[in-house]
Order: C-alpha cells, then structure tokens, then sequence
C-alpha cells in the first residue's frame, strides 16, 4: 500500500481497499479461515522508523518553506534530466497559453513598464532642471497623457533600430479620439499579416520550434545562438521568426518555464514546502556564464531581458530625454497630432475675495457650506469714475436665534375652525323646531242598531260575584264525597 500523507488519503484507501476486502473475507468462509491461519502462522513485518523525516520536516514550517539547495540536491539527478515529449508540449503550452512569448502587445507592455517609470522619474526628480518641462510633464491627467505619447515615442525608436517596429500600430492607451490599431493585445508582427495563422500545436509554430530547437538538452546545457545585429525590412518570414526567437528576453521565458516543468517532477510532499520561484535559478545560471546584464533591472527592482547578447552589436540605448528641458524633443506628425489632441488642463476656480469682520461686503456665514450671495461681489470701477461717498457702516447681522414657543395667556384665544358640515349641523341644533300643523281626526259614523257590531267583542268587566273561585270539576271515575289528589296521577293507578 502507498505512503498515505494525509485524512483524505487515508480514507480513500479505506473506501478503496480496506472495505472491500474486508467484505470478501465475510462472505467467503474459507478466505477467512485460510487469513487467520496465516495470520497466527506468519511473523509481522520488520518496522521502519520514519525519524528521519519526520525530525527533517518538523525543522521547516510550510509558511516558511525549505532551502533551495536541501530540495534540489536531493533531486539533482531527476532534475538534470532533459524534458521528454510530454514535457515539450506542456511548455509550449504555457509559453502560448500563459506567457504569450511570442505576442508583440505582450512584449511592448513589458518595456513600457520599465520606460514608464524612467519617464515618471526624470519629470518628478531633479533631473527635470526647466520648470516648462516640469510643468509639461507634471502630475494630472494632461501630464499623464503626455508622459504616455512619450513612452511609446522611445520604445518606437528603439524598436525601429531593430527592424521589429510595425507601422500598422498605434498609440496603446490613448484617451483622445482613440484608434482601432492602439490595442496592443491585437497587435502582429509585420510579417504576420502575410501568413496564415497556425496553432501552437503545428511543428511549424515560433514557440514550438524554440522548444523542439533545446531537445535532448540538460539542464545546465543551452545551445549558442548565431550572432544577429537587426531584422532587414525584405526578410522572409522564416528569418524574422528566427530572430524572435533567438532574442535573449524570448530565451529567458523558455528556460524559465523549463525549470518550472522539470520541478514538477519532485514529490509532492518535499515540492509543498519549497517557496522560491524559478526564475531565481534561471538568472543565477545566466550570471555563471556570462549571459546576464545588470543593466535589464531598473532601480525600482523590476527587470526586463533584452534584445541583445554580449557577443552581438550593443543593444540601442535607452532614449535620451534630456531634449525635454529645451523641448526640443522630435516627434513624427502622428504623434504631434497626439499631444495637440489632448485637451488642455482645466482652469482652477478663482480664488473668492475675502473681506474683514466690520467691512460693507463682509458676508458673515452661518453654515458650513454656505456661499456669499450675488450682491456681496464687488463691481468693477473705471479709473475716470467719480469717487463714491463711503457707505454708513452697517452692524453686522445676528445670527438668527430659534423661535421661542408663547405662552397660551399671552394671545387671546382665537375660536376653532369648523368644517362647513358641522356648522351647519350646529345651525340645525340652534334653530327653533318646525311648527306641525294639526288636522282633525275624521270620527267614523255610528253604526245602525239593528247592524251587529264587527271586531273582537270586548271582555265585560267581571263582578264580585264572579270573582269568586268555581268550584272544582270533580274527576271522571272519582266519587263526590272523595278528596282527589293534586298533580299528576301516579304510574301504578289504572285508569278505568
């Protein structure tokens, strides 16, 4: 069984091989019975103490990560190796993919960093000795934009210099009346617009011939690249992809994901712990044979590779940018088209007068972003104009205190105001009522004596005589001389 490092490997192996097993001892009687026996029979295996691993890996914290000699020497062997097939497309792959070497836009926003900050420190430092370049080229949007123009100005010359330069490009980030071509991102080198675009895979493929170009190579090994001053205008396509890529900034990016790919071949648990970046190697190994220049890093600790080997023509230096404090800087018609285009600074606001306490025109402000009315401006006066007679000085206005509430025996009491609904309703109430007019109630007419009367005939009045009490009707079967019972009769008599 492999080493397990860690719970979820622990349980995978558990869900994988343990539990299983375990359920075909179960169901198999005999495989049981055959694992106990060998079991009792068998001695266990001999221990293997993993001190030294385990006191190697307590000295590191993963945070801090091991010392590059401590992983590398452990791996020299594997590392040194030269890089297979597989190996070979898979950098290719990153060299397409994430470094995009071979794409002129990525190559420009890498020198216009650099030239960038030179720019930005020669407007902003003493080297800026005129106060008209200082002016020119100062902080806001104007000086920015200008400062922009410039960068690409330089890095036009130089490319020139070289024969890479394509006239199809344009101004990258430009803010005034911005051109389809100023995107560097879609930018192509001039004899790319001739051939066909092929994929990183083809054999054909830039960067896959500089990878195919370094095969069988160790890691320490690198071939020699033929001298090259600059790219003709009439050259084929084939010999500018040849000067591309034999460029040592282009190079540089090749071995640097070389060493990223040969790393990825040392375990996993020794390669989590290690923190330094490749590229670190890659310089060191450049300086033993001779290949760096201290003059790619900038001050500012960003570095940049360039266009030239120690054994080819010196590279073209950086422009010079001292013409600025005389501007007397040259610019091609573009580009005065550029700097003329951009919009000129906005005019701060005017500073408002201010006048002292006591003063006509003196405003006194009672908040925090109040402003002086209109009237408080003062007009403008001809020198032929006639003195005018001072003014009476006004006392300054107090400030406005909060109303106070009055009390409620101060003011008369004022009547309520009514809706016209309940004035009319109070008018109603006030008013004497209606007098109602009487008319007689008509009599009916005595109906004829021989006519009997209709109607319910009315009880006569009862006498004292018929007041008192009848007597009792005696009960049916019951004799007269018998006193009868009161109430209901009972259940057990027998009516008869």
């Amino acid at each position: 069984m492999p080493r397990l490092l860690d719970e979820v490997q622990i349980n995978n192996a558990l869900q994988s091989e343990a539990f299983p097993a375990l359920e075909r001892l179960a169901a198999n009687p005999d495989m049981h019975d055959r694992a106990l026996r060998r079991f009792d029979r068998d001695e266990p295996p001999p221990y293997e103490s993993s001190t030294e691993d385990e006191e190697e890996n307590a000295m590191f914290h993963p945070a801090l990560g091991l010392n590059a000699n401590t992983v590398l020497d452990d791996f020299k062997d594997l590392m040194d190796a030269p890089l297979s097939d597989d190996e070979q497309r898979e950098v290719a792959y990153r060299l397409y993919r994430n470094a995009q070497a071979y794409d002129p836009g990525e190559r420009y926003r890498t020198e216009q960093r650099i030239e960038q900050a030179r720019v930005d420190s020669f407007a902003w430092s003493y080297h800026a000795s005129s106060d008209e370049a200082k002016k020119y080229l100062g902080p806001g949007r104007v000086g920015r934009e200008r400062r922009n123009i410039i960068v690409r100005r330089n890095i036009k010359r130089r490319w020139q210099k070289l024969g890479v330069w394509n006239p199809q490009w344009g101004i990258p980030d430009r803010q005034n009346n911005p051109q389809p071509n100023d995107n560097p991102s879609q930018w192509k080198w001039r004899w790319q617009h001739d051939s066909p675009a092929i994929d990183y895979k083809d054999p054909q493929h830039p960067i896959t011939r500089a990878v195919r170009l370094r095969q069988g190579l160790r890691r320490n090994e690198h071939s020699p690249v033929p001298p090259r001053s600059r790219l003709q205008e009439d050259a084929p396509a084939s010999q500018a992809e040849s000067f591309i890529i034999s460029r040592p900034w282009f190079m540089y990016s090749v071995e640097a994901w070389e060493e990223t790919e040969r790393f990825h071949r040392i375990p996993f648990e020794k390669r989590r712990l290690y923190r330094e970046p490749m590229w670190k190697h890659v310089n060191e190994r450049w300086k033993l044979r001779g290949d760096w220049r201290e003059d790619w890093k900038h001050p500012s600790g960003e570095f940049a590779v360039g266009w030239k080997w120690r054994h080819e023509s010196p590279s073209p230096e950086p422009e010079d940018l001292t013409p600025l404090n005389t501007m007397d800087m040259e610019f091609t018609p573009s580009e005065v088209d550029a700097l003329e285009a951009i919009p000129p600074p906005t005019p701060p606001p005017e500073p408002r007068p201010y006048y002292p306490r006591g003063h006509p025109l003196h405003v006194r402000r009672t908040g925090l972003f109040a402003s002086p009315s209109p009237e408080a401006s003062p007009e403008p006066s001809s020198p032929n104009d006639p003195p005018k007679a001072p003014e009476p000085a006004q006392p300054p206005a107090l400030p406005q205190r909060r109303r106070q509430r009055r009390r409620r025996d101060e003011n008369p009491a004022q009547p309520l105001r009514r809706s016209p609904r309940i004035a009319a309703m109070e008018a109603n109430l006030l008013a004497p009522p209606p007098q109602e007019r009487r008319t007689a109630r008509p009599v009916p007419a005595r109906p004829p004596a021989d006519k009997p009367k209709r109607g319910r005939p009315r009880k006569a009045k009862e006498s004292a005589v018929s007041k008192a009490p009848a007597p009792a009707r005696p009960r049916q079967g019951a004799t007269t001389g018998q006193k009868q019972p009161r109430g209901r009769p009972r259940k057990d008599t027998v009516r008869k």
